[in-house]
């Protein structure tokens, strides 16, 4: 007699399992088909290619190392535009934070919510337009002939055009600020209308100044959101193709480098090898990033 209820009830626990596994799968499912479909796949096509032979503007289906050893490995071009690539991430990615971290605190703690919310929303319109356009809205800016150049020189600050306001690492740094200073300051918006006030409240009470306070309290708990910023800002500087096309003077960047391989020798091995070696330089840079700094805490909601 006993045995029966102890069946129904685990009958009852099996088909609750079987339901909550199959609402389960039926939830990933899509996901898991959208990334397979749309990131795996394609991945996989690249590296593919990659691993072919490539012989007078054809592709021959071979398979070879050449695209990886004379490619990638074995040239001093390549490894001359990973090191400038790289090194134009950080350094970008250190001004945005210069310029995003300000923006993000004045909106936190000097405006109310909806009015932080609201002009962080502005930055995002520039993004209404083309990248393109965004990109070459800068040479009437920054030319010889331009507004900057007419407006120093009619105050008599120079005699003459600043050459490298444009075609310059400046102007570089410039076009890359204008498109990610949004992605760097959006997440410590988050991060810092996360804390606590009664922390901030404390540190007041113990007679702790602004910088004390931005020291121990403010700046730890927005880690999270720089993180993130960070990582958006170096992974789309360093797969941009159109900033180091059109204001950097001709300074050859690894994206440069895979279209130039593309466009003038429909060279897809090597492309395809400089694809997938760039891709993993972005994936060992934010896990080592995310080793450092915990992401989590920034969706965390006391």
């Amino acid at each position: 007699m006993s045995s029966e209820p102890k069946t129904g009830i685990s009958g009852l626990l099996n088909s609750d399992r079987d339901d909550l596994v199959n609402e389960v799968t039926g939830l990933i499912a899509p996901t898991v088909l959208w990334f397979a479909v749309f990131l795996l796949l394609p991945l996989l096509v690249i590296l593919y290619y990659s691993f072919l032979t490539y012989q007078s503007f054809n592709v021959v289906n071979e398979f070879t190392l050449s695209a990886w050893i004379d490619g990638v490995f074995g040239s001093g071009a390549v490894r001359g535009a990973f090191v400038r690539t790289i090194g134009v991430g950080i350094i970008v990615t250190i001004i945005t934070l210069a310029f995003g971290y300000p923006l993000a605190y004045y909106l936190r703690f000097h405006t109310t919510p909806m009015v932080g919310l609201v002009l962080l929303l502005f930055l995002v319109i520039p993004f209404w337009t083309s990248e393109l356009i965004r990109t070459f809205g800068w040479f009437p800016i920054l030319g010889r002939n331009g507004i900057v150049n007419g407006l120093l020189m009619n105050l008599g600050l120079t005699s003459g055009p600043i050459g490298w306001l444009l075609f310059s690492s400046f102007s570089q740094a410039v076009g890359y600020l204008q498109n990610y200073v949004v992605f760097m300051a959006a997440p410590i918006y988050i991060s810092l209308s996360q804390i606590d006030e009664g922390l901030l409240n404390a540190s007041e009470t113990l007679r702790g100044d602004p910088v004390e306070t931005f020291k121990n309290v403010t700046w730890p708990l927005s880690l999270p959101g720089v993180a993130i910023g960070c990582m958006f800002t170096f992974v789309l500087t360093i797969g941009n193709f159109t900033v180091p096309s059109f204001l950097s003077g001709g300074a050859n960047t690894v994206p440069t480098l895979i279209f130039n391989r593309y466009s003038q020798g429909l060279n897809y091995p090597s492309a395809a090898a400089l694809s997938i070696t760039l891709l993993v330089v972005i994936f060992a840079f934010v896990f080592l990033l995310f080793r450092v700094v915990d992401i989590t805490e920034i969706a965390s909601q006391d």
